[in-house]
Parts: structure tokens; sequence; C-alpha cells
């Protein structure tokens, strides 16, 4: 009789253990899949910042072009005595 418990309790055991590996592998997978989707955000996010790097620059040189263009208008004027 303890020979059939014994038995009964080993083999649920390792149907908990087969269930447990099945759980562990379906876990490394979906591990494996968020490394690869968190590689190709860090990839796009470095884009976006390289964008955001070269948009800054532009707009430094169209706010000196601008100021510079407004300047030299005011000489314009000056000169031409637009100013009464």
């Amino acid at each position: 009789m303890e020979l059939k418990v014994c038995e009964e309790k080993h083999k649920r055991l390792e149907e908990k253990i087969n269930v447990h590996d099945i759980r562990l592998n379906d876990h490394g997978k979906r591990i494996d899949k968020i490394e690869q989707n968190q590689s190709r955000t860090d990839a796009k996010i470095e884009n976006l910042c390289d964008q955001l790097k070269q948009l800054v620059g532009i707009m430094k040189w169209y706010v000196g072009l601008t100021l510079g263009a407004l300047v030299s208008f005011f000489f314009y004027a000056i000169q031409h005595n637009l100013f009464k």
C-alpha cells in the first residue's frame, strides 16, 4: 500500500516539475522578446535624440539669421531716415 502512495506522490511531483519547466521555458521566451523590443526601442530613442540635436542646430541658425536680419533692417532704416 505504501509503495502505491509513494509512486503516486512521485508521479504528481514529476508532473509539477514538468509544469514548472514548461513555465520557465515560456518565461525565458517572453524575456527574450522583451529584450529584443527593448533594444529596438533604444535604437529608436537614439535616432530621435540625433534628430533633435540636428533640429536644435537648425533652430540656432534660424534665430541667428533672423536677429541679424533685424539688426540689418534697423541700420538700413536709420541710414535712410525711415524713422522720423
